[in-house]
């Protein structure tokens, strides 16, 4: 199995950087009052916060930037469907998915479509016909 790496981004990465602003976040975080919340304060023996450290304030908003992110990189990459664009239309927006298969030779994709075929379906992903009848 080779993994390959690239610069582009995607709703993984993003995904993982929300995660990891988000545990900073709560890391981060403080246990004592706030500094304006008197009754609290007297309560928990005249200790208070002024404010949140910069990494706590930083590291939250950043996790929400990295959430929206990651829900904007998903949106764009099933646009299609979100919109409800018929599945021939999303087809010719693609254009051309494969070169047509040569008669009599096992190949891994669809015979109709050109869509590839992953070793299981029953049904072709790109025009549901059944992998049986092509």
């Amino acid at each position: 199995m080779k993994i390959r790496f690239s610069k582009a981004p995607t709703f993984t990465k993003a995904i993982i950087a929300s995660a990891v602003f988000a545990i900073a976040y709560l890391a981060s975080t403080s246990s004592l009052p706030s500094c304006s919340d008197s009754v609290a304060i007297f309560n928990s023996g005249g200790e208070c916060i002024e404010r949140q450290s910069f990494l706590h304030t930083a590291s939250g908003w950043l996790a929400l930037i990295c959430l929206v992110a990651a829900v904007l990189l998903l949106a764009l990459k099933y646009k299609s469907s979100i919109l409800g664009l018929p599945a021939s239309m999303q087809q010719t927006r693609q254009g051309p998915r494969a070169q047509a298969p040569v008669p009599g030779r096992a190949s891994n994709f669809c015979a109709k479509c050109g869509t590839r075929i992953i070793a299981g379906d029953r049904f072709c992903q790109g025009c549901g016909v059944p992998m049986g009848s092509v």
